[in-house]
């Protein structure tokens, strides 16, 4: 039986122009962090993490490509979408990546034997993008692109959608309850798991800590009432319960950044959603349909990384430079690699 189908109010959004904004709060964080360069406004700056915002949209606009699949085949057209979404341009990077470090002369100061090699090879191919090797400490920051454990969350909220979205339909009761139980364990992971032992880390990249985020942007896009009711009010109210409870979650150490309580992701994710239909033209005005935030994200600390070995680092020139080759790469992977790929969709659909 098919899931409960999305509520898409407009076909015309900012979701584009909110990616890009997150995508480059978390590479101008990473990059002014790592290459020792302060920046004023930077504090403020972080009030807006893009991981959390990212866990929104994809709920949101994940479950809209799931539930608006009306053919008989729609698993198997959903797993072909994400992979031709995901897969093209993070293959590539992972090229890139590696062809950067050995371009900087690293690998010549390491021995590296073929099992290692394989061994993290096959990790960033398949789903486990958050292994980083023993090789690989001395390198930059010490993981070649630490970005990347997103990816393994990813891809585990699109297997789980199938799941999540029949309990939504057939169990109401039980997904409320499952929602506050992953609602306590992000908050668990939060304030109560140090990372340190193998067990905790990969707690942390599992689905279990994120998942809440991700249901509560599918939810959004389930409710019609809901979302009329978010839409009527200011968004001056939603922006301004948000940032007293993070100023307040902040001051008070009560989680914030990709730790953020769950009290201030609530009023982020209606943010998110109300910026996403306010002059909901304005990203197709500015961007041309050009979606250049997976690629900033993704290829960043690559970047960033080849400049701090190469001791690139210490000035506002140098944390230009490195943002404004991430945005190129970022635009020659659209054009090249991503668009092309998005098109076989089209492709694939039709032949379902």
């Amino acid at each position: 039986m098919r899931p409960p189908k999305a509520v898409n109010i407009q076909t015309r959004n900012n979701f584009d122009l909110i990616r890009l904004f997150a995508a480059a709060q978390v590479a101008i964080s990473h990059a002014a962090d790592w290459m020792h360069v302060p920046i004023p406004w930077l504090s403020f700056l972080r009030y807006f993490p893009g991981v959390p915002i990212f866990f929104f949209i994809s709920g949101y606009l994940i479950y809209q490509s799931y539930a608006n699949i009306t053919t008989t085949h729609h698993l198997r057209l959903f797993a072909t979408n994400r992979v031709l979404r995901l897969f093209p341009a993070l293959y590539v990077c992972i090229a890139f990546s590696l062809l950067l470090t050995y371009y900087s002369g690293y690998f010549s100061t390491v021995q590296i034997t073929q099992k290692q090699w394989l061994s993290w090879l096959a990790t960033q191919f398949t789903f486990l993008q958050f292994f980083n090797p023993d090789f690989m400490r001395a390198y930059g920051t010490g993981k070649l692109n630490a970005s990347l454990w997103t990816i393994t969350v990813e891809l585990q909220f699109y297997l789980l959608t199938p799941l999540i979205f029949f309990l939504f339909k057939h169990y109401k009761k039980i997904s409320i309850g499952l929602f506050a139980t992953f609602v306590a364990l992000n908050t668990a992971n939060s304030f109560l798991n140090p990372r340190e032992s193998t067990l905790e880390k990969l707690f942390n990249v599992s689905f279990a800590p994120w998942i809440a985020m991700f249901a509560l942007g599918a939810y959004v896009s389930t409710n019609k009432k809901l979302q009329a009711r978010l839409l009527k009010i200011n968004i001056l109210v939603p922006l301004g319960l948000y940032l007293v409870t993070y100023y307040i979650a902040l001051t008070a150490n009560l989680g914030t950044d990709n730790s953020i309580n769950f009290i201030s992701f609530l009023f982020l994710g209606w943010l998110v959603f109300k910026a996403a239909f306010t002059i909901p033209t304005l990203s197709e005005s500015l961007l041309h349909k050009n979606d250049i935030s997976y690629g900033i994200y993704i290829y960043h600390m690559p970047i960033v990384n080849f400049m701090i070995y190469k001791e690139i680092t210490g000035s506002y020139a140098y944390l230009v430079i490195a943002l404004l080759l991430s945005t190129i790469v970022a635009l020659l992977s659209w054009r090249l690699v991503e668009k092309p790929a998005l098109r076989l969709k089209k492709i694939s659909l039709r032949r379902a």
